[in-house]
């Protein structure tokens, strides 16, 4: 997996996906329904572009966090 980060924080990184690269975005738009609490990380193709693939994930609570 590879991060492309600017000095504040990661904006995507390279990862597999089905046995190929994708370009991994986290978004942040309503339409695609993140939230408070939901995270949306969309799979890009770097050659073409295409959208490849959606996920949405719970964000864990504050209170849900332990520390050791």
């Amino acid at each position: 997996m590879i991060e492309l980060r600017c000095p504040g924080r990661m904006a995507a990184r390279l990862v597999d996906f089905q046995g190929r690269k994708a370009l991994e975005v986290k978004c942040n738009s309503r339409i695609c329904r993140a939230g408070p609490g939901v995270v949306v990380l969309h799979r890009f193709d770097p050659d073409t572009g295409d959208l490849l693939d959606t996920r949405r994930y719970r964000e864990p609570s504050p209170d849900a966090i332990v520390q050791k």
